[in-house]
């Protein structure tokens, strides 16, 4: 019996310690939340996001956020073990410190131990770019993205073999956001990965020649100059969280359209050869938007035959979705200029089906 009494002593005892450790350990958190600390394992930290990782399938990633953009917008809640849920992030800009190699923020947040959490993201923050607003529905917790403008800005000087997927280097802005949010419970040095997706629309032309071009009678063909336009440049986004139809954009066609404009001068090899990528706002596609191509083609005895020739881009495509590469292939030869085209995800090159020939 006196065995038994001394157990139970002990029990009691050590869970006595326990909630006091537990008790000590959040007031020490809340006391961290409100001053300056070197302690990073109770931080909130944002590791490096990754793109295009598809929201349900988990593959190896395409490509890290920090490659891409350098800031990021972050809302997030805490709900506590009573239940209670408070936001703790709103719209905070997160950068990336290249000396640090690590996404900083200011003032750094802590994790509470028996708390759950909810961040989402978008990138790069509105802040960085004039113009735009963002917002979260604090219910359904999707984002909007308004004031979005582009110009056409084209990712390629010259022909290459493969575009560099990358628009960090251009004024246009290349829109991404988490579209399913990351849950976290607070724990000694976790960090926050987002899965961030593309939500504009991209659009390529790359250039070959036509297989029945003789190299006998052909001796040089070269693209003067290539344009693909019309478009709308101005749209605001308004995230669909359930599985509805609705579409996410809604196209401004207020300000005056634009065309995005090909590397001149550029002469085509026997392999294909890109000439232009660039961002699209979403959007349907309408007879006044074209594709419209100057070439020429030499032949022997110093002949020099100049080409100009456009068509209608609502041959080739009804829509620009969100997300998608529209990948167009001009086919040049001595009859009239062909074209194939296809849609593909994100980071596709080549087209995957012929859709059109014209």
């Amino acid at each position: 019996m006196n065995r038994l009494c001394v157990h139970i002593a002990k029990l009691m005892l050590t869970g006595i310690i326990l909630t006091a450790w537990g008790c000590a350990y959040d007031d020490t958190v809340r006391e961290l939340r409100q001053q300056p600390t070197d302690n990073q394992n109770l931080a909130i930290n944002f590791s490096n996001g990754i793109i295009d990782n598809p929201v349900f399938m988990k593959t190896r990633a395409v490509t890290l956020l920090s490659d891409h953009t350098g800031s990021m917008g972050v809302w997030g809640w805490q709900t506590t073990s009573e239940g209670v849920t408070e936001r703790i992030f709103h719209n905070q800009e997160v950068t990336f410190s290249t000396p640090l190699a690590k996404w900083t923020y200011s003032p750094v947040k802590y994790w509470e131990q028996h708390s759950s959490y909810k961040f989402y993201a978008y990138a790069p923050h509105s802040g960085s770019v004039p113009g735009v607003t963002a917002s979260i529905d604090s219910a359904t917790h999707a984002i909007s993205i308004t004031g979005v403008t582009l110009t056409g800005c084209n990712t390629i000087d010259s022909g290459v073999p493969n575009p560099p997927a990358n628009f960090s280097k251009v004024t246009d802005t290349d829109w991404m956001l988490d579209r399913t949010g990351q849950s976290m419970a607070g724990i000694y040095r976790s960090e926050v990965i987002f899965n961030m997706q593309h939500i504009l629309s991209k659009i390529c032309v790359r250039v070959r020649r036509s297989s029945t071009l003789s190299p006998d009678s052909i001796l040089a063909i070269s693209i003067d100059s290539l344009k693909i336009g019309n478009f709308i440049s101005q749209g605001d986004f308004n995230q669909i969280t359930d599985n509805s139809l609705t579409a996410e954009w809604t196209p401004i066609d207020t300000l005056p359209r634009y065309a995005i404009t090909s590397a001149k001068h550029v002469s085509i090899p026997d392999s294909t050869v890109y000439l232009l990528e660039s961002l699209l706002i979403p959007q349907t596609v309408s007879s006044e938007q074209y594709i419209r191509v100057w070439y020429k083609i030499g032949t022997p005895g110093g002949f020099m035959n100049r080409m100009d020739n456009i068509f209608s881009l609502n041959g080739l495509f009804g829509r620009f979705e969100p997300g998608k590469n529209y990948v167009i292939t001009v086919i040049l030869g001595p009859d009239p200029i062909r074209f194939d085209a296809g849609v593909q995800d994100w980071n596709s090159q080549y087209a995957e089906k012929e859709i059109n020939n014209i």
